[in-house]
């Protein structure tokens, strides 16, 4: 048997994905101070003023209505890709994509994240925003500002991570100090993951502009616009386990990226059915909360739900991947004594 600070649970036998996400909503509702961190980031998105991106973000939108106008060959099509694209720019602000940004790199729950059309703006303004209209920010401004708030959000999201964390992991004793330096050290391994993921998106960016500018045939590039598209969207499935890794086992982002792929490779469909329930919880809660935010108390609702939601996917990753990986232990040290 092994005791944690959420469970006891039998060693021979793996949790399944139900299990995992049971583990989860039962660690939340343990530690209820893990839900403070997100419900008071979307609180305050919530109440400050917004300040528009749509300068910044034309141009992306630009070329993604050229990549679908080019897969599609429909001016009707070309036209609705472009109004709405022009509706989603119109909508972003800083703190959604801020927020968005800090979800890619560790699933922060928030309302406020901008990954679905339309952007997600709640129904009921809070009175600053109904107060204020939503202002114009330059480029420069945009990058000036969100640099200090994305390293902010990191460090954050360390310390969020960190009290999840700490209800995973085995009971042991842990001198004065160490949980701060945990969190230090989860600080800059996430900020390292954030840069290794903007690479891979700068990367995938700049591939297709150089395809656009080399190719003269737009199917073409349309065809290897949609291939770098589906590449990324498996390395970030891969890639779901790393920021547990990094807080449950205090490893570098090295070891977390191999560890998260070793997850797949030995454990696909577990895997992968965790996955896709987390995204269909997530999902189709979305449309729930989006109903309740039709008034103040509907919002600080949701936005608690939310919270308490998302925070318990998040542990039940962190439970999957601490039982697999104790499974995984397990092998080789029988394997170990099998050559004996």
């Amino acid at each position: 048997m092994r005791q944690s600070n959420t469970r006891t649970v039998v060693e021979q036998k793996p949790l399944g994905i139900i299990d995992s996400i049971s583990a989860g909503l039962d660690l939340v509702r343990r530690r209820p101070w893990t839900l403070f961190i997100p419900i008071l980031l979307d609180l305050m998105i919530w109440l400050a003023p917004r300040l528009s991106l749509t300068q910044l973000f034309r141009p992306f939108a630009e070329l993604m209505v050229n990549i679908l106008t080019a897969l599609s060959g429909d001016p009707q099509a070309s036209d609705q890709a472009r109004r709405m694209f022009q509706e989603m720019t119109g909508s972003l602000n800083l703190f959604g994509v801020v927020t968005t940004a800090l979800n890619a790199v560790m699933h922060l729950p928030s309302l406020f994240k901008v990954d679905k059309y339309p952007a997600p703006v709640v129904n009921m303004p809070s009175p600053i925003n109904a107060a204020f209209p939503q202002a114009q920010a330059l480029p420069e401004v945009v990058v000036a500002l969100f640099v200090p708030l994305f390293l902010l959000g990191l460090l954050l999201a360390a310390v969020y991570l960190e009290w999840i964390a700490q209800g995973v992991r085995p009971l042991q004793t842990q001198p004065p100090g160490a949980t701060l330096v945990r969190i230090a050290q989860l600080w800059l391994r996430l900020i390292v993951f954030a840069l290794l993921l903007i690479g891979l998106a700068l990367a995938a960016a700049l591939s297709v502009t150089l395809l656009q500018a080399s190719v003269a045939n737009p199917e073409l590039v349309a065809f290897f616009a949609l291939l770098i598209m589906v590449g990324l969207f498996w390395i970030s499935i891969y890639f779901f386990f790393v920021a547990a890794a990094m807080a449950v086992s205090g490893i570098h982002l090295r070891l977390a990226v191999q560890r998260s792929v070793l997850l797949f490779r030995a454990f696909f469909w577990s895997a992968i059915g965790l996955v896709a329930l987390s995204v269909f919880l997530e999902r189709g809660l979305a449309i729930v909360w989006d109903g309740l935010t039709v008034t103040t108390a509907g919002v600080v609702i949701a936005i608690a739900a939310n919270a308490y939601i998302g925070t318990s996917l998040i542990a039940a990753a962190m439970v999957y991947y601490q039982d697999r990986m104790n499974l995984i232990e397990r092998w080789r040290q029988a394997a170990k004594n099998t050559k004996r």
